[in-house]
């Protein structure tokens, strides 16, 4: 499987083309291994657009309980 390369350390214009970039090859390697595996193309497109959403959903989720706690934590 491809390696994920680390972000420049300087503040990149297009950190988040970069952010792509470095994750095409490795996703693209476990897509192929899935449709390997016999499920669909497309299934496998909407799996992993389906899981990038759930990804980011828990993140906010995350990101709110913190704030609430911290919130809570000053009184």
């Amino acid at each position: 499987m491809n390696r994920i390369t680390p972000p420049t350390p300087h503040k990149h214009l297009d950190r988040f083309l970069q952010c792509q970039d470095a994750m095409a090859g490795p996703l693209t390697d476990i897509a192929m291994s899935a449709v390997n595996a016999g499920w669909n193309p497309e299934e496998v497109a909407a799996a992993l657009v389906e899981l990038a959403d759930h990804l980011m959903l828990g993140m906010i989720a995350n990101r709110d309980l913190d704030r609430d706690l911290s919130i809570l934590r000053r009184r």
